[in-house]
């Protein structure tokens, strides 16, 4: 459990920089729902539809996978680099490092950091790491903030994210493969810059069996003969899912926590709220909004999922450091100082798979040019993604 709430000293810690590598064609290539439709139907399984079924249901168009030979090493290392290079601080001078890097093997985020420290010249141990699914970036924001306020002088706190969930899902489960995607961020709070961070508020909640439809557990772990997301057979450990009880419980954990979030916030006339969710799927993020708008009639909503799809911990953050994109993308007026945003989550709890999950909320306030993202003309290392 972890709570943060800056009232009084709210301009004191700020998210600064934010960076995702998106635009590193180099990294990535991109599925489209062809793709996945063949994935779907792997081992005989009926599989989607078609692909415009995939397209209704999930509410993505394009997902990405690592290219080969690319490792989820790589991906960390390029994700730090951007963030150095915005920020303009070096990896060795951040007070602290938190990483994210959600998998079916609980140790593989600390293999990662120990790995990351090396190829970054960092210290053994510089990065602490934490295997935090669907909330991990909000789960991060008041663990960073928390650090932070316990300095007596100005400090720095950079926040990564890591997912590639192609190392830990069935490539023809259906559940997954069309809606998850390979994606990183890395992001910066610190002392006296930034966007104000007020409330943030993270916890993970058991889900009572009156809530759970059936007697099935949440989530579960199978080891077995599975596709990888090259159509290759495979034997991993994968993650499976209890649709049903997820999909109504993370719709309850996330308005609960937008109805916190509204509480804490001291909202002035003319100051607006803009909220920005997790991207789960489209299915529920539409459920999620409809649910909302009845409470919050004017609350606006961002929707970032047809060409990024569900990247775990790096959903929020990747929205956010296309905030100008994405606001322009749902039609939505720019931000003015003093508007208030709003970072939802709700998934997996890692540390209890069958009986909990995961939810939090960051607040933020709005001030203009003090977010350092990434401008995205194209340069020489970038290149249109090629579909798979």
């Amino acid at each position: 459990m972890k709570h943060f709430h800056s009232a009084t000293n709210a301009e004191k810690i700020g998210l600064s920089t934010i960076v995702d590598v998106f635009d590193r064609a180099d990294l990535f290539e991109v599925l489209d729902n062809d793709a996945v439709l063949t994935l779907s139907r792997l081992g005989g399984k009926t599989g989607f539809r078609d692909s415009a079924a995939i397209r209704r249901s999930t509410g993505i168009t394009t997902r990405r996978r690592l290219r080969d030979g690319i490792r989820p090493l790589d991906l960390a290392v390029e994700v730090c680099r951007r963030l150095e290079t915005v920020s303009g601080c070096r990896m060795g001078e951040f007070d602290a490092i938190l990483l994210c890097h959600s998998n079916t093997d609980s140790n593989a985020c600390y293999r990662l950091a120990d790995a990351l420290s090396q190829e970054l010249g960092l210290s053994s141990g510089a990065i602490a790491a934490f295997n935090h699914g669907c909330s991990g970036f909000i789960k991060l924001v008041p663990e960073g903030a928390m650090l932070l306020d316990s300095y007596e002088r100005n400090a720095r706190v950079a926040l990564v994210s890591v997912e590639t969930p192609e190392y830990w899902h069935d490539g023809a489960d259906r559940l997954f493969c069309g809606i998850v995607s390979a994606g990183a961020t890395a992001a910066v709070l610190e002392t006296g810059r930034g966007l104000p961070v007020g409330a943030s508020r993270s916890d993970d909640f058991e889900i009572p069996p009156e809530r759970r439809l059936n007697a099935d557990p949440l989530f579960r772990m199978e080891t077995t003969d599975v596709f990888d997301f090259r159509g290759e057979p495979c034997h991993r450990t994968v993650m499976r899912m209890n649709a049903e009880p997820v999909f109504i419980n993370g719709i309850e954990l996330m308005l609960d926590n937008l109805r916190a979030a509204m509480l804490s916030i001291d909202r002035q006339p003319g100051q607006r709220v803009v909220v920005a969710p997790h991207q789960p799927s489209g299915k529920l993020l539409r459920a999620l909004i409809a649910a909302a708008v009845m409470e919050f009639p004017d609350v606006e909503f961002l929707n970032n999922l047809e060409s990024y799809g569900n990247t775990i911990s790096s959903s929020v953050p990747t929205l956010m450091s296309r905030i100008d994109e994405v606001l322009a993308l749902n039609k939505i007026e720019p931000l003015r100082d003093n508007d208030h945003i709003i970072l939802l989550a709700a998934g997996i709890c890692m540390t209890d798979i069958a009986d909990r999950m995961a939810a939090g909320h960051t607040c933020l306030q709005w001030r203009g040019n003090t977010l350092n993202v990434l401008h995205r003309q194209q340069t020489p290392e970038d290149a249109n993604v090629s579909v798979s």
